[in-house]
């Protein structure tokens, strides 16, 4: 197991409405190259929300999410 993390407090990612972020999951195979990988993967992101902002979309229930 790895635990990664980077705060970007002094050397922030800016974005005013939309943010993505692609995780990229290689490992180095015995045929010497480089394949994708079956981990488990999870991240994070926190933002400063600024006041007042407008409503939030309301989450669909847990079963219609999209599952691991």
């Amino acid at each position: 197991m790895h635990g990664l993390y980077r705060w970007h407090v002094m050397d922030p990612i800016r974005f005013k409405e939309d943010l993505k972020v692609t995780i990229q999951a290689l490992g180095w195979w015995p045929n010497r190259k480089f394949e994708p990988l079956t981990d488990d993967i999870a991240s994070v992101a926190y933002w400063y929300q600024s006041e007042p902002h407008g409503v939030f979309p309301v989450f669909p229930p847990v079963h219609e999410r999209w599952s691991r």
